[in-house]
Order: structure tokens, then C-alpha cells, then sequence
């Protein structure tokens, strides 16, 4: 079920709001807060205004896993402009003007701002007493409330770093300039908070909308998910100019103790599992099945038709003419994409490698088009995948939730804390198996599972890389990878390889690249062997069974080779499918559009992949700029990485990778947050 009164909660909110202040948000005043308050019911509409502000668009209704989803081997969006662009996240390049740092901060502040409110009214609330009737609900609501605080304050430490940091409302501290705060301070008080909230909370299955609310699992994982981050590595200050240099706390281990420890409360609940398959989270999301006992935690309950971009922006390309799309599924933007070479990095028998990659899209006459481009769709969840389709009209306000909190992922959390602490410990180990059991089928265990897990377990170096690994394969598309990489202070490292990676094999395709042993030895794959330059497909029809596609109506594109090197086959499509048992039904494009001009001929289709080499000597502009705030190269063959805003041309056989520059991950504080503070705020990091 959906929230019922979350636009009514807005209106309650709006009315307990006044002036603005630093933030560009508006400030509670006392009218009507006795009666919001006075009541379980009211104060209900009123926390759902709350759930209201992290349903925004500037932040994870899409801008958090669109525009903000820094690129990493994982998440990659690729960019061909040469020069500097103010508003560029994507490729740590920005800007103190940036809108989509400022739209970000707005709103997270916003979220605070609202969430203080609700705590601060709803703490010194007649109904809030020890022993009465209703005190147990007003606890659970007042955790909820910090729980989305804490989601908040999270986002803005990982982005910005130290920030300014109250858990007041402005009506009631008079400070519209609260102070910038050391974020290992802000993570102990929010972690704090948030434990003493947790005993208060209610299970999930004592909640009526169950994971679409805030329950005490929910709470640990957000406690969890914070003092792991805490206790890891991140941009810190560095004088004047600097863009910083990476440290962890003195006391990162009691962080990392305290998320071992609450991810293991979650996991000894019980009350979460990884019953359905992986594929069948994201399609239960895609159809507006809400689950409460496995997988997903906590889900951000989106409504349908009015907010949420989940699933516009994420799966395949849908075009449309004039609006409309000659299906019932509507537009979508398939914006939000991974990194070409991702899906090779999968083990073959791997069961999300095939449902998460997505290599074709549909255009505006419904033709599935190969995605011969720099990256490739993230299809683990769609509105494509929605079984009676949302209109042939719709494009984004999906209303498809997202599970910002994931049983799989505290598993993973859990075993990074305890080998940290303690080693590859057998407890780390099934915690990884765990998640690692429902990837592979039960004949693939043995080997796929158990073996692997206790050869990444000789050592503990080794254990974190298979961790990261398995939440590489797992989260794709969660704006977690260049968390976990900023964390365990990976991220120049794997950005200097994404970019080579990139670089050696549109070179290779061109002439032949200097750089190509470096990056297989490195990868430990032969790129220059197994990728297929040429991909051959077909257009067939949708079994209708789900077994090839989630979506059972569409066309299909059925790819011969899509992960190594092939020739065309010598038969035509039908017959190929008959001669290796393949039960599907070969189509022509005029099959598919009904189109007087498109061909009936049923044949193989030839895409050329990883072209990325210009006639006149050099990668193209995709390869070159898209990390270019941390390494480019240039149509003279030179190779830079940006050291402290100066770009030092580097010879990458003779980098050192244990002096490469720090990630100037950390996005500005915006210019209008300066303005607002009367300078009070002051910029870090070179900006």
C-alpha cells in the first residue's frame, strides 16, 4: 500500500511555516501546533509530510542516482565536452554555481529542517508521556522522523564533508547560521541519536505499511550504513588550494564496531531474508509489490503518477513520437547507465550479470536498438517491467519504489566491519555466502559459493576485495560504489584504471595500444581477446515467459555474442534457433513497427562495438573527457591527471598508484549557502 496522506501532510507542514532563513527553507512558527500535536492521528499526517521531502526530485526521487551518481567502474555517464563545465559532478568537475549541488543542499537541509520540526513538537507533545495510551506510537513516529533526519545528514557528509550540523529548528534556536561541524562529530551525534531512537521503534511486521515505513531494522541498517562510512577514509582539508587529502578518524574502529555490531542486530532479527530472487526484488518494485520479510529494509514509498523517477531513468531507452509510445509503457530516459566493461567482470554462471546489463533500447516505432555506446543500461529495474503498463503517455513520476535500505546490503556491511575488526572470521564469511547464494544457482554453490568465499578468506586483504566486489555486482545503480571506494580509499586508484581501461582499447581498436598489457594485467582480463568488436543479433519475438526479458511483450533483440568475440552464424536466425534448442521466434522490423517502409526480411544484424578511435588518430572526445576533473587525455596523444586544479601530464606506465592524486569528490558548498550565511561559510578543496 501507498501513503495516503502524505500531500496533506504537506499542507499541515506548510502551515507551520514562516520566514526563511540561511538555507532557503522555511522556518516553523507555532501556529496550529498544538492541535497538529495534540493527537496520534494529526501528528500521523504530519510525519507524513516529512516522508513528503525525501520524495523530491532534487534528491532521491532522481537527482542522488542521476545527476549526482559519481562515475566509478560501476556508474558511468559519459561526457564529450573538452572543456570545464560548472555543473558537472559527474566528472568532478563543478562549480561553486553548480544547480545540481545546489538544488542537493537545498533540499537535504530542507529535510532537516522539517524532521527537527516534527521531533521537536512531537517530543514536547502532550500525547508523548511514559505510560500512557499512546506513547508508543509517538516513539515510533518521533524514530522515523530521525531516521529520515539521519538519511539527510548522511548524504550531505558523504558530498560536502564537514557541514553545518543543529538538530533544532530554527523557531526554537533562533540560529539561522548553525555552525560548519567536523563531520566525525555530526556521525557520532546522528549515530547516537539514532540509537537511542532504535529501542523505541516497532518491527516491520508490527507496521501496517510495513517496509514503506521506518521500523527498528531499518534503524539499525541506518546506523550501520553511517558508522561505516564514519570509520572509513575522506576528503579532508589540506591549506589553502589544496583539493585535501584522504584520512580516517583516530578512532575509526569504534565506528566500525558499532556498524558490525547493528548490522548483526538486523541479521540475528531474523525477520528479513533473500528468499526472492534477485531479479524478483527489482520486478516486485516494477509492479508496486510491496514484500515485508525479505529483501528489501526500508522502501521509499513514491506515488503513483506524482512522484519518483525510479524507472525512467534507470532500464532501457523508450522514445516516443509526439509523446506517445507505440506501447502502453510510456517514455523513459534510460539516462542512468554503467560502465561498458562492467558486465564482463561478472562470473559467467553469475545470475544477475544477464538481467542487470541491458545492451538494447526501444525507439520511438518500438525497434529494439543495440546500445553500441560508452556504457550500457541498468536494467535491474524499469517501468518497461510493469505488467500492465503505466499509459502510452507517461514519462517520469513513476511512483516506483526504491529500497534505499537492503537486507543484502547489511549482510555485505556487516562482513566489511567484521573482517576490519577482526578478520575473515567465519561470520564474515557467511554473511558473504549469503548474499553470494542467491547469485548462483544451487548446482553453481559449491564452487560459485563455498570454495570462493574460502580462497578470498586467506587473507584479509583479500576478503575486502571479494566484499566490494560482491556489493560492486550487487548494488549497481544505489550510489554505492564510489562510497565504498571513497571508504577504503580506492577511488583514484579504480578511476585511473576505468580510465586507461577506456583509453588502451579505443586505442587498440585504432592501431594497436602501448597500454593494453598494463590494463589486462591489472584486470586480470584478456580485453584484447574477448571483446567482440562486432555483435550479431536478431529481432525475436517475446516468449512472453519472462525468461529472457522481465518485460513479456516487447521485442526482443536475442544476441548471439554479447560477451566475446564472434563470427556471424552461417544459417538464418530460425534455423539457428532450432539447431541449439533455442524455443524462440525469429521476427522482421516490419513485424515489429507494422511500418509500410521497414523490412520484412528475418536476418542477423551486425553492431560494431568499442569503435571509439577518430580517423584522425586519437580516442574520441567520450574516451578523452569523461572523468575530466581527475584525468583526460588530449588529441596530441598526452595523457594528464589533475593534481590540486593543475593538470600534470603523466606517462601512465610509470604512475605510481600509491602517489596518485586525491578524488576531489567533495562538491562545493554552494555560493548561494555563502551568500545567505554572510560568509560565515567558507570554501575547502581549491573551490
Amino acid at each position: 500500500m501507498k501513503f495516503k496522506n502524505i500531500i496533506l501532510g504537506i499542507g499541515i507542514l506548510g502551515a507551520m511555516t514562516g520566514c526563511n532563513d540561511y538555507l532557503d527553507v522555511d522556518a516553523p512558527s507555532r501556529y496550529e501546533n498544538d492541535y497538529v500535536f495534540g493527537s496520534v492521528g494529526e501528528m500521523n499526517t504530519a510525519l507524513n509530510g516529512v516522508y513528503a521531502e525525501i520524495l523530491s526530485g532534487s534528491t532521491f526521487g532522481g537527482n542522488l542516482y542521476r545527476s549526482l551518481q559519481l562515475n566509478s567502474d560501476v556508474d558511468f555517464s559519459a561526457n564529450s565536452n573538452e572543456n570545464a563545465q560548472t555543473n558537472a559532478p559527474l566528472r568532478f568537475d563543478c562549480t561553486r554555481d553548480a544547480s545540481s549541488a545546489n538544488s542537493l543542499w537545498n533540499q537535504l537541509y530542507k529535510t532537516v529542517e522539517v524532521a527537527n520540526n516534527f521531533i521537536y513538537n512531537a517530543e514536547n507533545s502532550q500525547v508523548n508521556k511514559p505510560g500512557t495510551e499512546d506513547y508508543a506510537d509517538v516513539q515510533q513516529k518521533i524514530g522515523e522522523a530521525k531516521v529520515m533526519r539521519a538519511m539527510a545528514y548522511y548524504e550531505l557528509l558523504c558530498y560536502f564533508g564537514d557541514v553545518p550540523f543543529t538538530f533544532k529548528n530554527t523557531y526554537q534556536s533562533q540560529d539561522l547560521v548553525p555552525p560548519v561541524t567536523n563531520r566525525d562529530t555530526v556521525y557520532a551525534e546522528v549515530i547516537n541519536d539514532l540509537r537511542q531512537a532504535a529501542p523505541h521503534m516497532k518491527y516491520t511486521s508490527s507496521l501496517s505499511e510495513g517496509v514503506e515505513r521506518i521500523s527498528k531494522e531499518a534503524c539499525w541498517a541506518m546506523i550501520a550504513r553511517m558508522a561505516l562510512q564514519a570509520g572509513g577514509y575522506s576528503l579532508r582539508p589540506n591549506g589553502e588550494n589544496s583539493y585535501g587529502k584522504m584520512e580516517r578518524p583516530n578512532n575509526y574502529k569504534d565506528f566500525y564496531t558499532i556498524a558490525r555490531n547493528y548490522a548483526d542486530s538486523v541479521i540475528l532479527a531474523g525477520t528479513h531474508h533473500l528468499s526472492n530472487s534477485y531479479k524478483q526484488v527489482f520486478e516486485n518494485e516494477c509492479n508496486f509489490r510491496v514484500i515485508n520479510n525479505d529483501d528489501p529494509i526500508f522502501e521509499i514509498p513514491f506515488a503513483k503518477g506524482s512522484t519518483g523517477g525510479w524507472g525512467y531513468y534507470q532500464g532501457p531507452t523508450a522514445s516516443s513520437s509526439n509523446g506517445v509510445t507505440p506501447h502502453v509503457y510510456g517514455e523513459c530516459s534510460g539516462s542512468v547507465r554503467l560502465e561498458a566493461f562492467y558486465r564482463y567482470t561478472f562470473d559467467e554462471k553469475d545470475l544477475r550479470r544477464d538481467y542487470v546489463n541491458g545492451l538494447w533500447y526501444y525507439s520511438s516505432t518500438g525497434e529494439p536498438v543495440m546500445r553500441a555506446d560508452y556504457s550500457v543500461h541498468n536494467n535491474k529495474w524499469s517501468k518497461l517491467w510493469n505488467a500492465t503498463g503505466l499509459g502510452a503517455n507517461t514519462t517520469g513520476s513513476t511512483g516506483i519504489n526504491f529500497a534505499y535500505l537492503r537486507y543484502a546490503d547489511v549482510l555485505l556491511m556487516f562482513a566489511e566491519a567484521e573482517n576490519e575488526l577482526n578478520g575473515p572470521t567465519a561470520e564474515a564469511q557467511a554473511a558473504l555466502k549469503e548474499v553470494r547464494n542467491r547469485a548462483f544457482s544451487s548446482e553453481d554453490r559449491a564452487e560459485k559459493v563455498d570454495a570462493y568465499v574460502a580462497q578470498a578468506a586467506s587473507s584479509k586483504e583479500s576478503f575486502l576485495k571479494a566484499v566490494l566486489n560482491e556489493r560492486k555486482w550487487e548494488l549497481a545503480g544505489e550510489n554505492s560504489r564510489w562510497k565504498d571506494l571513497v571508504r577504503n580509499n580506492l577511488y583514484g586508484k579504480t578511476l585511473f584504471e576505468t580510465f586507461m581501461r577506456y583509453y588502451a582499447v579505443a586505442e587498440n581498436a585504432g592501431v594497436s595500444s602501448s597500454y593494453m598489457d598494463m590494463v589486462e594485467n591489472e584486470d586480470g582480463i584478456k580485453w584484447s581477446e574477448i571483446l567482440p568488436t562486432d555483435i550479431y543479433s536478431c529481432y525475436i519475438q517475446n516468449p512472453g515467459d519472462g525468461s529472457l526479458f522481465p518485460n513479456t511483450t516487447l521485442p526482443i533483440r536475442f544476441i548471439v555474442n554479447p560477451y566475446k568475440a564472434g563470427t556471424i552464424p552461417q544459417v538464418k536466425p530460425q534455423t539457428y534457433f532450432e539447431q541449439n534448442n533455442l524455443p524462440y521466434t525469429a521476427i522482421s522490423l516490419k513485424d515489429i513497427t507494422g511500418l509500410a517502409g521497414s523490412s520484412s526480411t528475418i536476418g542477423w544484424t551486425d553492431t560494431q562495438f568499442y569503435n571509439w578511435w577518430e580517423d584522425a588518430g586519437y580516442p574520441r572526445a567520450q574516451v578523452l573527457y569523461s572523468l575530466f576533473g581527475y584525468m583526460r587525455g588530449d588529441v596530441n596523444g598526452n595523457i594528464y591527471l589533475v593534481r590540486d586544479g593543475k593538470a600534470e601530464s603523466v606517462d601512465p606506465l610509470a604512475v605510481n598508484k600509491n602517489d596518485l592524486p586525491v578524488v576531489r569528490y567533495l562538491l562545493p558548498i554552494p555560493q548561494e549557502a555563502i551568500t545567505r550565511s554572510g560568509n560565515v561559510y567558507t570554501e575547502h578543496y581549491g573551490y
